[in-house]
């Protein structure tokens, strides 16, 4: 095994691979990035007979007990670095430290090593960007695993796996670097170099000698013998990377999974399971978890899944109609006491997804909500398999209540895999990925989204909501005194004004069935074209201004939306999240705006734009 560069042809596009500034931002360190691009993938790659809690391994290995070795596998690789402005001053890389990341319980890199093929091995070594995890799934090794040459100094991270369909546990073994575009000796390379033995054509493949794995093995720190999955060797890990710095990152990512006894974290001298999270977090403070109040009610939730007793609630539930039309009344009234009373509800809706490959599907998710006691400060969490999608949290904004959205059926499961950013932080009903294998997810997606918030509005019925005004049309409240005014007998009142005959108004705002339509009024508005008009709209609310209550997370016109536009005779743009601007050219214009939530009112301004 050793370090193979392929040069750049006359005739080929060179090409860098700017994604990497990605994995660490102002926004999102580099330790959270790495702790949550690796383990969401090992969430992903349970082998089928693995019954057990998965098992993770971090650790710290600074390797001198094999200097020769390192020497040897290293050759030429300074001169690389070098020619890529990498600056290896104080390095030593015949005694690298590394950052190991091993996962057990899992399948390891399956399908072919001695070519291409649409399996793990290949996304994981031969691709970016793209993979061919089957539906349903945590994960993929698509952008992901660029986080391990990112999180190494030397741009460059090593490989071990073993396959749980491979009979013989044969482990291989390859390295990969990320550089850029550079020239050694006159030749120009490509940024990607892999430490590997060469196949046919010249093919990247793993070393698989006894020799070759076992020293790497040992030298590296590798814990692996013969149990399938992968091991991830970062040599000369960033110095931001540390347990201190990490442990806090595996709590508020995998917290769920933690608590629901499917993953144990081993890290340093940590481990971090369902018996000891909720010590390790008053040491590693995550402020999902900043009381023992939302780890009661994930254990709860975990209950409630094993007994596997919810409501079911019957299909229409997502109809214009609503929830209350297909629940039972005295059901919903039972429901109402309990949640009154504190208890944890645990409810099953069914949900149709329209496959572009398989036509209409038929899955279910679960939500469990329970109102929170006095001091607790609930956080939504909306979950994917076991891996939590963070600013979808926003979608549920119910400050006294626990909730949890739990998608765990293949094909919702599926469905919501392929609406996630990259950073698996995230759903986007518009989604390449998603617009590319569904049909009209545009109206599936904010069912999921908002099914916690209606269930929630079904069940506590604000009965329990203190209203300070509720009463005060019960209650006499005396005027001030004031002096009385002296009567004037037979008072004259002068005639009242003929008013003007009113304008004619060039339009009018028609509602819809989630939306409304600006429409022109024809011939009387002719003489008023061209027209501009800024239209404002905002979600209804109890008590207060809409306008200045609206909230981005509902909905937006500047970012990727559910909200549609048509428009005929006119043309609009979105002047801010929640306004639009229409250019209207006919008199008899038309502009719909569509995809709100049906079961929510939506109030609409308008005003003219005077040139």
């Amino acid at each position: 095994m050793q370090l193979h560069f392929q040069e750049i042809r006359p005739g080929d596009v060179e090409q860098e691979l700017t994604q990497k500034d990605q994995f660490d931002t102002d926004k999102v360190p580099l330790t959270a990035t790495l702790v949550r691009e690796a383990l969401q993938n090992v969430m992903d790659a349970r082998a089928p007979s693995f019954d057990q809690a998965l098992r993770v391994r971090i650790a710290f290995h600074n390797s001198t007990a094999d200097r020769e070795f390192w020497e040897e596998l290293f050759t030429g690789f300074r001169h690389h670095l070098d020619a890529s402005g990498v600056s290896i001053e104080g390095v030593r890389l015949d005694a690298p430290r590394f950052l190991l990341i091993e996962d057990f319980g899992t399948t390891g890199l399956r399908g072919a090593t001695e070519e291409r093929d649409e399996r793990e091995f290949s996304d994981f070594w031969r691709r970016v960007g793209k993979s061919h995890k089957s539906s349903g799934k945590g994960g993929s090794w698509g952008l992901g695993k660029l986080v391990f040459p990112v999180s190494s100094t030397l741009r460059c991270f090593f490989g071990l796996t073993i396959r749980s369909d491979d009979s013989s546990r044969q482990p291989k073994l390859m390295g990969q670097t990320i550089l850029s575009t550079h020239v050694l000796d006159g030749r120009r390379y490509v940024p990607h170099g892999f430490f590997c033995n060469l196949g046919q054509d010249g093919i990247q493949v793993p070393a698989v000698d006894d020799t070759t794995v076992e020293r790497f093995r040992r030298a590296s720190g590798f814990a692996r013998t013969d149990q399938p999955g992968l091991s991830i060797a970062i040599p000369f890990p960033r110095q931001e990377i540390t347990i201190e710095t990490l442990i806090p990152f595996v709590i508020e990512h995998y917290f769920f999974p933690i608590l629901t006894g499917e993953l144990i974290i081993q890290i340093g001298d940590e481990t971090i399971s369902a018996e000891t999270l909720e010590q390790l977090a008053e040491r590693y403070p995550a402020a999902v978890l900043k009381d023992g109040h939302m780890i009661a009610f994930i254990k709860a939730l975990d209950a409630a899944r094993t007994a596997d007793a919810p409501v079911n609630v019957p299909d229409g539930w997502d109809s214009s109609a609503g929830l209350e039309a297909v629940l039972d009344a005295a059901l919903v009234q039972e429901l109402r006491a309990r949640y009154l009373r504190g208890e944890l509800l645990h409810f099953r809706l069914p949900i149709a997804c329209n496959s572009m490959a398989e036509g209409r599907l038929t899955g279910s998710f679960d939500v469990f909500l329970q109102p929170a006691p006095a001091g607790a400060s609930p956080v939504p969490l909306f979950i994917r398999n076991s891996i939590t999608v963070p600013n979808e949290a926003s979608y549920f904004t119910n400050p006294h209540v626990f909730a949890a959205v739990v998608a765990s059926d293949k094909v919702v499961s599926s469905f919501l895999r392929d609406a996630e950013n990259p950073a698996h932080t995230s759903w986007n009903g518009r989604a390449e990925k998603l617009m590319a294998r569904w049909r009209t997810p545009g109206s599936t997606l904010p069912k999921i989204r908002h099914s916690a918030r209606k269930l929630d509005q079904l069940v506590g019925n604000s009965e329990n909501i203190i209203d300070p005004d509720a009463l005060i049309s019960l209650l006499h409240i005396p005027k001030p005194a004031t002096a009385k005014k002296r009567k004037v007998p037979n008072p004259i009142s002068p005639p009242s004004p003929t008013p003007p005959e009113p304008t004619p108004r060039p339009y009018r705002i028609i509602p819809n069935v989630g939306g409304f339509t600006v429409k022109g009024a024809g011939e009387s508005a002719a003489s008023e074209m061209p027209m501009s008009i800024n239209v404002r709209m905002a979600y209804a609310i109890a008590r207060g201004d809409a306008f200045k209550r609206y909230d981005r997370n509902d909905f937006s016109l500047t970012g990727p939306t559910d909200i549609g536009i048509q428009a005929e005779g006119a043309t609009s743009q979105p002047a801010a999240d929640n306004v639009l601007l229409i250019e209207a050219d006919a008199p008899d214009f038309s502009v719909t705006v569509s995809g709100f939530d049906p079961n929510r009112d939506v109030i609409v301004q308008s005003n003219r734009v005077r040139a």
